[in-house]
């Protein structure tokens, strides 16, 4: 899932194309018993590209993608950032995105058998930032929530 906590900037719209969303399965966490042709590394989640508005989904949740994954200890979540722009009082400005990858560092646990909900919640506010006259970027802000 995806969502955004609520902006304080003047910002009416902050468009993000994600093409890819990967998770990283850690070594030696694979409990082979259950799965003896497991493996790890990493596993796509979402193939895009897919648009969300982080203005418009503020205090609501939207599916980014849904995968069967072997049960084992995760450690990262990468997305894949194909463009970002924002509005900011009417005027359209691209976002730059450093290496137009967003890692997220953040252990989680699968399950065998169970389902595992993930929530990427963006801080519009600490994210995007200014640069100079008329050029933003984004470095996100975001926090990872396990239900």
């Amino acid at each position: 899932q995806i969502t955004d906590a609520p902006a304080v900037l003047n910002i009416s719209k902050a468009l993000v194309t994600i093409s890819k969303v990967e998770v990283h399965l850690a070594p030696g966490s694979v409990n082979k018993s259950i799965d003896e042709n497991a493996s790890t590394g990493w596993f796509t989640v979402v193939e895009g590209p897919v648009q969300y508005d982080l203005i418009a989904i503020k205090d609501a949740k939207e599916v980014l993608g849904s995968k069967n994954l072997t049960a084992g200890k995760y450690t990262q979540v990468r997305l894949s950032v194909d463009k970002a722009v924002v509005t900011i009082e009417g005027v359209e400005y691209d976002l730059s995105i450093p290496s137009g990858k967003i890692k997220l560092i953040n252990e989680f646990n699968i399950g065998a058998d169970k389902t595992t909900v993930l929530t990427l919640d963006f801080d519009v506010a600490k994210s995007i930032k200014s640069t100079g006259k008329d050029t933003y970027v984004m470095t996100p802000t975001i926090t990872i929530i396990q239900e």
